[in-house]
């Protein structure tokens, strides 16, 4: 019978400077963001004040639907690997908050405009953030395979 030596320090996680050189760490970074993204852009059309006229009524509903999709794609990639698909996912939904203004046209108000502004630049974080999170996931998987 031998006699195992419990004295040992611990096993502790790897610093910082290797969590964020591995991934994980980017990745939580990048998903958090999204997470953010997806709720602010549930509740921003009442934190901003969107008239309840025809367009800013449409800008709010699909900025809600876009929030909910974005919202629950970046908690999955919290819980689970992410993969190609949820960065396709984000990317096709910030690309449409882009377009959404031009295609469903909000209005000339100033509430209009803010609900503008608020579109393209919400969506144009997100479409980077799909980009930049699709670059490391193949540099990884390019990586892996070597």
């Amino acid at each position: 019978m031998t006699v195992q030596d419990h004295s040992a320090a611990p096993a502790t996680r790897p610093p910082l400077a290797r969590r964020w050189r591995n991934g994980w760490l980017r990745t939580s970074v990048i998903s958090a963001v999204m997470l953010a993204s997806g709720l602010w852009l549930f509740l921003g059309g009442w934190l901003i004040g969107y008239p309840f006229n025809e367009p800013t009524v449409d800008a709010r509903l699909h900025e809600m639907i876009v929030g909910v999709i974005v919202f629950l794609t970046a908690l999955a990639r919290l819980i689970r690997p992410r993969g190609v698909s949820s960065d396709l996912l984000i990317a096709v939904a910030g690309g449409w908050l882009i377009a959404a203004p031009f295609a469903l046209s909000y209005g000339g108000t100033a509430k209009a405009d803010a609900a503008r502004v608020n579109d393209i630049a919400t969506g144009g974080l997100l479409v980077v953030l799909a980009v930049v999170s699709l670059a490391l996931w193949l540099r990884s998987s390019a990586s892996r395979s070597r």
